[in-house]
């Protein structure tokens, strides 16, 4: 997740952002708000909604957003952002570009150790919300995270063949960024990871953002070829062309077929 919810947005001055903080017991209702206001709002602001553990160890609902455009005009879009609860935090406020790019810093810190899956979604149903909800819980690590995150906007008035990606249907993807210490506790983590990405995949377009999808050998072939959609065959003939040893691949990999 980091702040990829700003990336689309391209400002060029200063940019009214930052997380609205919500209690646990109020998630379905806070996460439904999200839903249907994420699915409103104009092209100028993006959000992302997720369930996470605060620093002193207490389960929230978090709304992060990024407007971008004049002030007054953002100030009347959040304003129902900032009334709904009433929150616990609200930090929204204006702030540099380069600032809304280290919102998340303090969540993904170099030496932790991470797993992630994400799906996307044509929509946000009220059983996706209830499966977060339910789960969230029983997460292994209060550095862990859940989530919906916002796509759409000026992604959707690209073709879905322009380029690499393929997905401009998608109206968000979810996500679990899982975050432990421990190298002896990598089975547990990614199990509950797993465990909850298949319980979401009914509520999901069945394909996956490329970054977030696991070494082949563990994964397999078709969760890769499904990231590209129809765009996949095409990539493989640049493979042929570029790089028919396959000397890049340490990545989610598209094998050479020459």
């Amino acid at each position: 997740m980091v702040t990829s919810f700003a990336y689309q947005l391209h400002p060029v001055g200063p940019v009214l952002a930052g997380i609205v903080l919500y209690p646990f017991t109020k998630a379905k209702e806070a996460l439904t708000f999200y839903r249907d206001f994420a699915t409103a709002i104009p092209d100028e602001v993006n959000t992302v909604g997720a369930l996470l553990t605060s620093p002193d160890g207490v389960p929230v609902v978090a709304i992060g957003v990024c407007y971008n455009g004049d002030f007054d005009a953002g100030e009347q879009v959040l304003r129902p952002l900032r009334a709904f609860g009433p929150p616990l935090a609200d930090e929204i406020r204006p702030m540099a570009y380069c600032q809304v790019q280290t919102l998340f810093d303090a969540a993904f810190i170099r030496g932790h150790r991470y797993y992630f899956k994400s799906n996307f979604m044509q929509r946000i149903s009220d059983g996706a919300i209830d499966v977060l909800i339910e789960r969230f819980p029983t997460i292994p690590s209060p550095l862990s995270l859940v989530y919906f995150e916002q796509l759409g906007k000026a992604a959707h008035r690209v073709g879905a063949t322009a380029t690499a990606f393929s997905h401009r249907d998608a109206l968000c993807d979810w996500g679990c960024d899982a975050v432990w210490l421990d190298p002896a506790a990598d089975g547990v983590h990614i199990e509950w990871t797993r465990a909850l990405a298949e319980a979401m995949r009914p509520f999901t377009m069945g394909s996956d953002y490329a970054p977030h999808i696991g070494l082949e050998t563990d994964e397999g072939a078709e969760r890769i070829k499904a990231a590209y959609g129809a765009n996949y065959e095409r990539l493989v003939a640049l493979k042929n062309t570029y790089d028919p040893t396959n000397l890049f691949r340490h990545n989610q990999n598209i094998q050479p077929t020459v």
